[in-house]
């Protein structure tokens, strides 16, 4: 991670003007439209807004699914965020650089997404649209930070290759998934206990080869 790397971030008060809420919201037009528009995004210094509760930053995180089986797999040490190494996550995705985009180029979301997968799972996403976003503010991570969900479905388990930050990664049945739910960071508890309704809400499975 670069010294001064920017990331990108919008103000805490949005967020509490549209409707605050705790957990999973499938409310996605309202949200996404407003925590996206050009003149409410900021890049600021993660090393500040990492601690800093008057600004959320927006992060992507794709569920990735193939054949009915989901991906899993644990926090490790070479993740930067720190607070959640060694817990479980069905999710993939990180925070937008200041590299993505200029500062007032609204596809920077989009660009930060693709290289997100690209970096953690080595694959290139075609359209994943977002299925429902996250707000956690009962933890100290989840306090500074708002995700956008997205469902992702690759027609090959073989196709996902690994990068820094994904250890033990695996293919698991849903029943598996959600048998331990305390060893899940939380926004992977929020996406389990909706599964079926962000699935029905993606894009259907890809024809087999």
């Amino acid at each position: 991670m670069p010294a001064e790397e920017r990331v990108l971030c919008f103000e805490r008060r949005l967020l509490d003007e549209l409707g605050a809420f705790q957990g999973l919201s499938f409310d996605v037009a309202k949200y996404l439209r407003a925590v996206t528009a050009r003149a409410n995004l900021t890049y600021r210094l993660r090393r500040e807004v990492e601690h800093d509760k008057r600004y959320k930053q927006l992060i992507p995180y794709v569920i990735i699914i193939s054949n009915g089986r989901l991906l899993r797999y644990r926090r490790g040490r070479g993740g930067e965020e720190t607070r959640l190494h060694g817990l479980y996550s069905v999710g993939v995705g990180g925070h937008i650089s200041a590299e993505d985009c200029d500062l007032f180029d609204s596809a920077g979301y989009s660009e930060g997404l693709r290289r997100e997968i690209w970096e953690e799972v080595a694959i290139e996403p075609g359209e994943i649209p977002a299925v429902a976003v996250i707000n956690d503010d009962s933890t100290e991570v989840g306090a500074v930070h708002f995700g956008i969900v997205h469902v992702m479905r690759v027609a090959d388990e073989a196709a996902v290759g690994w990068r820094k930050g994904i250890v033990s990664p695996e293919f698991i049945e849903v029943s598996e998934a959600v048998r331990n739910a305390a060893s899940y960071e939380s926004w992977s508890r929020f996406c389990l206990e909706n599964l079926d309704r962000l699935l029905s809400s993606a894009a259907p499975a890809p024809a087999p080869a």
